[in-house]
């Protein structure tokens, strides 16, 4: 995680913590309540273009420690490439309120799925040892097709977050949060052959999963239309700094915008 952030987000949740109004007590607002919701969000990556030149440039040396023989075509252009980094967020938070100023929630985030996909042709002689056949050992075999490499990120994990709450009238709040995220991220990279001649000829030239736990920090922004004394909407944009982890797999900003049922 960027120093800045770390700052910025321990600024503005200790600022909510120690606000004299904090110390105030509210039987009105005190309780514990339920949310659950979903929304839209983004992976804050390098655009589809990027990607097409990150992934042309390795390509060849992926090729090169796979078993294929030399002499292997490989004919793609960037047109056949897509990237959905469009994402269906959702959640669910326990939360308990102290007063109308402080609340505290605990919950589970599902960030969604990054997906890169690019495609082309792949000639060549491929090698592999079989150890059902008789006799068992190394073997050949023509590749004539297409091949799709694709990267693939999906993130979840529990959430821990306090809130500074703001109440405009009896009905609207706004709220300010700040918090931590314990992230599994998984980052998968694939090479899939799929033959042009045999129908349902697909299998993997390589296949590598990174998965990645680490603890991130959130903070978010919203407001809460308090309906009755039982139900709530809450409109909020989140983000979720550096989920990842830089070493094995890289890292990335998530943005989200999500609307939510609160039951109190």
């Amino acid at each position: 995680m960027t120093n800045k952030a770390a700052w910025l987000a321990g600024l503005a949740l200790a600022g909510a913590l120690t606000t004299p109004a904090a110390l105030a007590d509210d039987e009105e607002y005190r309780g514990f309540y339920f949310t659950a919701w979903g929304g839209s969000g983004e992976y804050d990556v390098a655009g589809k273009a990027a990607n097409d030149e990150a992934i042309l440039d390795g390509l060849d040396a992926e090729l090169a420690v796979l078993p294929i023989q030399p002499f292997t075509n490989v004919t793609l252009s960037p047109e056949d490439s897509t990237q959905d980094d469009s994402l269906t967020p959702w959640g669910a938070q326990i939360g308990y309120r102290f007063n109308k100023w402080i609340a505290v929630e605990a919950g589970y985030v599902n960030l969604g799925e990054f997906l890169y996909s690019l495609t082309g042709t792949l000639t060549g002689t491929y090698g592999f040892f079989c150890g059902e056949c008789d006799p068992a050992g190394i073997y050949t075999r023509p590749l004539s097709g297409d091949f799709q490499r694709a990267k693939q990120i999906t993130s979840s994990g529990i959430t821990a977050s306090a809130l500074g709450m703001f109440p405009l009238s009896q009905s609207f709040d706004l709220h300010v949060r700040g918090g931590l995220y314990y992230a599994d991220t998984r980052v998968t990279d694939r090479l899939r052959y799929m033959s042009a001649e045999i129908e349902d000829d697909v299998f993997n030239l390589y296949h590598r999963r990174v998965d990645a736990s680490q603890m991130e920090l959130l903070a978010g922004i919203g407001g809460a239309w308090n309906i009755n004394e039982s139900f709530a909407l809450r409109v909020e944009y989140q983000k979720y700094f550096d989920v990842g982890d830089d070493e094995k797999a890289g890292e990335s900003d998530v943005d989200v915008i999500n609307l939510s049922v609160l039951f109190k």
